[in-house]
């Protein structure tokens, strides 16, 4: 009986094998197919330390236009169709310069440990090749810690900061178990089921199911596939795994900082977040300094905001930079009456 367990345990072993080998084959092939889709497939090369950082310009175009950079959350497969939705929202009003870092989108692989002095480094490399010396950091998950220690670095360049439920220096505090170990499980279980070609079986015929985007937004189908096949071949590599296990190191780096005083910001914040973790909203009230334009805003959603509630993050991104760059010139008129609550909570 036992000999008999053992033999079929065997086979199976050997078929799953098999199977898991014609798949990564597959999957190898269908990559190697797929390059060519996706080349220059929108924004433009800035060169960066001798490497490729994709950028997407969009909205007015006018020299005294206000320049907002939108950066993404950990991981994202394509930052420029990502944000899409909201670059259009939002250039209707302003300059809007949606960035890839390294190892993200089309953006090349980086060669450097993905620390926070490194990836600001380099954010700061790109929008100085392209000219952008005054602008608003937007930035979600992530990027929020980045644009912290950002803020602190470049202070006199940095003319606002917006956050998308950004992540804040002290939030792994008091968890019951170790987040970024946890991350780090999921991100390895999806990067194995993208390498066995199991997450591109599940999109044939299909592409949403391989992707994580606005529903309410339609893109075109060559975007579709392009964002399918970003999602599938870029996902989880190399660049974004060293980022993953960097987290620690970095929240550390920054965990007693504050936004400058010089800084004004507007944080958005998930009220599902808040009820999840009920420090959420006092941690990104932690990052305030006392400047007095300083403003947080619950929003009804989950951590991608940018999905469910663009209109609302328009509406109030609109008031707070028609308010920031408008105030000590005067003009009471276009400044009153913008903000009557430092904390509103929006349906």
């Amino acid at each position: 009986m036992r000999r008999k367990i053992f033999k079929i345990i065997k086979w199976l072993a050997i078929v799953i094998l098999i199977l898991c080998c014609m798949g990564i084959t597959w999957n190898y092939f269908c990559k190697k197919r797929e390059i060519p889709k996706i080349q220059a497939a929108y924004g433009n090369a800035v060169k960066v330390n001798g490497k490729k950082m994709t950028v997407e310009i969009a909205g007015l175009q006018a020299e005294e236009s206000p320049v907002i950079v939108l950066l993404p959350g950990l991981g994202s497969p394509s930052p420029v169709l990502e944000f899409r939705p909201l670059a259009e929202k939002l250039g209707k009003t302003y300059k809007v310069i949606t960035v890839e870092p390294f190892g993200y989108g089309l953006s090349d692989p980086a060669d450097t440990e993905r620390s926070i002095e490194n990836i600001v480094e380099e954010l700061h490399a790109c929008l100085e090749e392209i000219g952008v010396h005054r602008y608003y950091l937007m930035a979600h998950s992530i990027s929020g810690l980045y644009s912290l220690y950002y803020a602190n670095t470049y202070p006199e360049e940095v003319r606002g900061f917006i956050g998308i439920d950004s992540s804040v220096p002290k939030q792994n505090e008091n968890e019951p178990f170790d987040t970024t170990k946890l991350n780090l499980l999921m991100a390895y279980l999806s990067k194995t089921k993208n390498v066995l070609g199991i997450s591109r079986i599940f999109s044939i015929g299909n592409p949403e199911k391989a992707i994580y985007a606005d529903q309410n937004y339609s893109y075109s189908q060559e975007d579709l596939e392009v964002f399918r096949i970003l999602s599938l071949d870029n996902s989880y590599n190399k660049t974004v795994m060293n980022e993953l296990k960097q987290v620690e190191k970095n929240l550390e780096i920054v965990q007693d900082m504050k936004f400058p005083e010089e800084v004004p910001v507007l944080n958005f914040v998930s009220e599902d977040n808040c009820e999840i973790f009920p420090e959420w909203e006092k941690l990104h009230r932690s990052v305030l300094s006392d400047n007095q334009e300083n403003r947080l805003v619950m929003l009804k959603g989950g951590h991608y905001l940018h999905f469910e509630q663009k209109e609302r993050i328009n509406y109030y991104v609109v008031k707070f930079i028609n308010y920031t760059e408008n105030v000590g010139t005067g003009d009471s008129k276009t400044c009153t009456g913008i903000f009557i609550y430092r904390k509103v909570t929006i349906e």
